[in-house]
């Protein structure tokens, strides 16, 4: 996976009113730590963190963090997390992490499924159970997706994770779980079968009327 540059600056003030106002001047707070580091406050410009998790990897992009004002080192980082006001949906703070290219992390990536089932072909309903798998991979061997073929998916057949071959990385599971299926569908009943449905039957009466 490529390095993409993201730079960044500083932060001298602290607190929520000086957040506040780089809110207002169209900036991003944020902070950026690690294992070995101590967290560092830093300024973010939207335009570049967005231009950043536009590709294929999104928020598991691998960046190649400057900060200007602090030092001249530049850091391998990853997104941590990304904090979005719930009325605006503009970005309020982002927490990015340092990493070490020698060691792995742990993250979540999409499922894509690709082929065409054969169950589905026959009128079979393909359900998606888990749109994403955690795994522990080296920060470059992190795949933007994790394709499943299910060209072998047929009525009433599913796969597990422990069918999905992982390649430079490992599939964190704590049991075998389902991730895909293929369902019979639900046929509906004929007129003639809801019209027997309704019908009640009326036990004759052992005894005549009496007159």
């Amino acid at each position: 996976m490529e390095q993409l540059e993201l730079n960044t600056t500083f932060r001298r003030e602290k607190g929520k009113g000086a957040a506040k106002r780089l809110r207002k001047e169209g900036f991003i707070p944020g902070i950026f730590y690690g294992p070995q580091t101590e967290p560092v406050p830093i300024t973010l410009n939207p335009k570049e963190l967005e231009k950043a998790l536009s590709t294929e990897f999104g928020s598991r992009v691998l960046l190649k963090l400057s900060i200007s004002g602090y030092d001249k080192k530049k850091r391998n980082a990853m997104v941590k997390d990304i904090q979005i006001d719930p009325v605006s949906y503009r970005w309020i703070h982002a927490d990015l992490y340092e990493i070490d290219m020698n060691r792995e992390v742990e993250v979540d990536v999409p499922i894509k499924v690709v082929g065409v089932s054969p169950g589905v072909k026959m009128g079979g309903i393909l359900e998606l159970i888990r749109r994403e798998l955690t795994i522990k991979a080296l920060p470059q061997n992190i795949p933007s997706v994790i394709e499943i073929d299910i060209s072998n998916l047929g009525l009433g057949d599913s796969i597990h994770v422990d069918d999905v071959s992982a390649e430079n990385y490992t599939i964190v599971a704590d049991s075998n779980f389902t991730l895909i299926t293929v369902s019979a569908p639900e046929v509906e009943a004929t007129e003639e079968e809801m019209a027997e449905e309704e019908v009640t039957e009326i036990p004759a009466s052992e005894e005549e009327p009496q007159e």
